[in-house]
């Protein structure tokens, strides 16, 4: 039986075709044609079962149809024969090959046809098989990818619990910049990306950017500072994350220069809370269709964390900052102020350079109290603290000394420029009109002491002479600017 179906395997006319196959059928139809004619020339009974053998061949090689075709040519042919034959036996061999040949037609027929059917069955139960062969694969491909997924998304969540226990120890706003660089590049499955992280600052209305320091021309040395650009006010604006996949093609920033689009693409994420903003973690790459959805979801994750942080920063920096700092005027307190006063005498030395000190006074500030009240006292206080801040350089370090007096450190400057620095000062002040009602208004003046810094001081050996060159302004007739260098 199993040579019998490796026989149809091979041999059978649905099987796969090939150049032998091909062959067989050309010599079993040179040999069907030799027996056929032999058949109508010669009565040999072997020739008839050669006949059956080819017709069996026919049916199987050729099908169905081909079989029944080839037996009907026989069975016409001998019929045709019977009419001229004048034996009787002769006649009933005839007969009988007629009846043998439709019935084994018959038979072969009903075999092929069965044949067919089991072909046909197999196929079908084949092609389902290989279906839901597909079908499973389909499926199996489907949950190794969300089992490769669900893999990354624990490592991320790994990574996001290992940010926020770091972040949770820290308050300064450079060790959050830190953590959160470490972090980046692991969390978007070490792509190599940019960015910055900036904070909001209230007082000078700018961002800060943590991580990067932008050099200036001035004396000032270096300083941080941000300018907004059209993707920070986009995200201001919006207050929601900006996801730019292929700056060339976002129909939001077509109008913009090149110069600005230095990059390709872009997840910028505002750290929001209660609706305002205190910073925006910005990644971006010079390749487009860089990060993905589950890219900026990450970011997302990891700006919810930063945000709290942040928060936390501000609120620590501000605490920090009510104990350093006069809460009416701004300005450092007159601890603190001394302390800055010996870093920068330490400093200088280091560096060998040189700084210059001021004390300033209010004229006749008792009597502005006593005449005017203490509100317009706290007023002038007030406005004499911003005219400093805003008349002075970043750099320049400005304290309340206590009561009416203050106290400026000039880095980098020497005794000229602060002469200078200080006439400025003191004119620009005398000019400005207090008012002390709707009706009345007030001119304030300022006496002014300074010293420039030499190797061989100490601390309180400058603040005495400074101190003692304000006394000097004071008792020579006041609003006016007196160093110690003039009067020794």
């Amino acid at each position: 039986m199993n040579n019998f179906n490796f026989f149809l395997d091979k041999f059978f006319y649905k099987s796969q075709k090939s150049f032998l196959f091909y062959l067989i059928v050309a010599i079993i139809y040179i040999i069907l044609i030799v027996v056929l004619i032999l058949l109508i020339v010669n009565k040999n009974s072997y020739i008839f079962l050669l006949f059956f053998i080819m017709l069996t061949f026919a049916f199987l090689l050729f099908g169905h149809e081909i079989g029944i075709i080839l037996a009907s040519i026989w069975i016409i042919l001998s019929t045709i024969r019977i009419i001229f034959i004048r034996e009787i036996s002769g006649i009933l061999t005839s007969i009988i090959n007629l009846i043998v040949t439709a019935g084994v037609s018959f038979l072969l027929s009903v075999f092929i046809r069965e044949t067919d059917t089991r072909k046909k069955n197999i196929d079908i139960r084949s092609d389902n098989i290989q279906y839901k062969k597909i079908e499973k694969k389909e499926e199996y491909d489907k949950i190794k990818s969300q089992i490769e997924g669900n893999k990354t998304r624990i490592k991320n969540y790994t990574l996001l619990n290992e940010v926020a226990q770091k972040l949770t120890v820290t308050l300064e706003k450079e060790e959050i910049y830190k953590i959160v660089s470490n972090y980046i590049s692991p969390l978007l499955n070490n792509k190599k990306v940019n960015f910055e992280f900036l904070i909001w600052d209230e007082e000078s209305g700018i961002y800060e950017c943590l991580g990067k320091k932008y050099n200036t021309t001035d004396t000032s040395g270096t300083i941080k500072l941000y300018k907004k650009d059209p993707f920070d006010e986009w995200v201001e604006v919006n207050k929601q994350t900006l996801f730019i996949k292929n700056i060339d093609d976002d129909y939001r920033f077509k109008i913009l220069s090149k110069q600005i689009k230095n990059f390709k693409s872009m997840v910028c994420i505002p750290l929001l809370t209660k609706q305002r903003i205190i910073g925006i973690l910005k990644v971006y790459s010079d390749k487009v269709n860089f990060f993905d959805n589950d890219d900026a979801r990450i970011l997302n994750y990891l700006g919810d964390l930063c945000t709290t942080i942040v928060q936390n920063s501000l609120l620590y920096s501000k605490t920090k900052e009510l104990a350093i700092k006069d809460g009416l005027t701004g300005l450092y307190m007159r601890r603190y102020f001394i302390e800055k006063l010996d870093e920068e005498i330490r400093r200088a030395k280091q560096l060998n350079t040189t700084f210059s000190f001021l004390m300033i006074d209010i004229d006749h500030f008792k009597e502005c109290n006593d005449t005017f009240g203490h509100l317009f006292g706290d007023k002038v206080l007030r406005l004499l603290g911003e005219f400093l801040k805003e008349n002075l350089r970043d750099v320049d370090i400005i304290g309340r000394y206590g009561g009416e007096e203050f106290a400026v450190i000039l880095p980098n400057t020497n005794y000229n420029g602060a002469t200078f620095v200080a006439e400025r000062l003191r004119s620009n002040f005398e000019k400005l009109v207090i008012k002390v009602n709707e009706n009345e208004g007030r001119k304030i003046t300022l006496s002014i002491g300074g010293i420039e810094y030499k190797d061989s001081m100490k601390l309180m050996e400058i603040i005495n002479c400074a101190d003692k060159a304000l006394y000097h302004s004071k008792e020579t007739g006041r609003n006016k600017v007196t160093f110690w260098e003039d009067i020794q």
